[in-house]
């Protein structure tokens, strides 16, 4: 019955590309897929591509139009980049940059939990939601310049859990990388924890 409820939703309703609006089941279309050029790797930072164009377009209409499942697509593009240009056998675990408590409320999910989940389901590395959290509110970066961006961010994240961490190498995962402020201090409080090494992937940085 469920399936051809879901029939009747497609005819009426036709799946489409939650960029170009093509016809089609993935969110994602292979053309769209395509278009995105992937960046060189480097050692400890990486990211997937360049925050413009198409993955731009599909970023922010996942985080801010709330459209859930691009998560998958966009994970997949972050394991396809893992697969040529990271050592996985080394990861322990995922760690999702997260967004304070109030923030989530408000978006209904964190956007690098679910690319995280979707690297999991690939890899088979597991995700550790909640073990490093954001312990105050803080202003949006991207509203503020480098300098702000710095302090804004300064002492906002906590570790629960340290024993988890210990000498084990992370997988630092979240959406843009901009000035590294975020992922800079994510990195701190990780290491400061305990963890042996963190390597930051995210699905873009910005020009």
């Amino acid at each position: 019955m469920a399936n051809l409820t879901e029939q009747i939703l497609d005819l009426i309703f036709p799946p489409k590309c939650e960029v170009c609006g093509r016809i089609g089941k993935e969110a994602l279309c292979q053309k769209c897929a395509a278009g995105i050029s992937f960046l060189a790797p480097s050692i400890f930072f990486h990211a997937v591509g360049e925050y413009e164009g198409i993955l731009k377009n599909a970023i922010l209409r996942f985080k801010f139009k709330r459209i859930k499942r691009l998560a998958e697509p966009l994970g997949l593009l972050m394991v396809q980049y893992i697969n040529h240009h990271l050592w996985k056998d080394h990861l322990d675990m995922i760690i999702p940059v997260p967004l304070h408590e109030k923030r989530q409320a408000v978006r209904g999910f964190n956007q690098a939990e679910l690319l995280a989940l979707k690297i999991t389901e690939a890899c088979r590395i597991p995700t550790v939601s909640g073990l490093l959290f954001r312990k105050r509110e803080t202003a949006p970066q991207f509203d503020l310049p480098r300098q702000k961006r710095i302090s804004n961010i300064r002492g906002a994240f906590e570790v629960r859990g340290a024993k988890l961490l210990y000498d084990r190498n992370i997988l630092l995962v979240d959406d843009i990388y901009t000035t590294g402020a975020t992922a800079g201090e994510c990195t701190k409080t990780l290491k400061a924890a305990g963890a042996k090494s963190v390597h930051i992937l995210t699905l873009s940085r910005t020009v």
